[in-house]
């Protein structure tokens, strides 16, 4: 059952992320790293993020995702379309590159999942947590920068 409730939580997740980047959203840069966070410390929590038959080959996989989920998250936050109203809220919403990056980051990643079931390695859940996480955190960050270095932004001097 814990395996079917944190792919659950992973599913819930990627759907949201799914909905959120191609619907017209504002962008809050304070919560760049709420979502990211919380995965991170429920993947860690899991304590089953490498396979102890295969800790170097599971421990290499881990990191291949990680970057290949940071990567593909900069490729994502990079086609998203950014602009900033009249009133100075900043806005996003995700286009069809957006949708073709998303379509490769779930085929880079069910290939490193491949590749590791291939080779007998069985991590948890935990894994694929961190993994969303970057892939997050990346998407999110720069979606942020972008909003950054959009004409006219106003900034409070203290």
């Amino acid at each position: 059952m814990h395996e079917a409730l944190n792919a659950l939580i992973i599913l819930a997740v990627v759907v949201l992320v799914i909905v959120r980047r191609f619907r017209r959203r504002r962008v809050d840069e304070r919560k760049v790293l709420v979502i990211p966070a919380v995965l991170v410390v429920v993947g860690l929590a899991q304590g089953s993020t490498l396979d102890a038959r295969h800790v170097a080959l599971s421990a290499g996989l881990l990191t291949a995702e990680v970057v290949a989920a940071l990567l593909l998250g900069l490729g994502l936050g990079a086609t998203m379309r950014v602009w900033q109203d009249p009133d100075g809220s900043r806005w996003s919403q995700g286009n069809w590159a957006t949708f073709g990056v998303f379509l490769a980051s779930v085929a880079v990643r069910g290939g490193l999942f491949g590749l590791g079931y291939a080779a007998g390695v069985r991590p948890g859940s935990g894994t694929a947590l961190i993994s969303v996480a970057a892939w997050l955190l990346a998407q999110n960050a720069v979606i942020a920068w972008r909003c950054r270095e959009l004409p006219g932004r106003v900034s409070v001097q203290q």
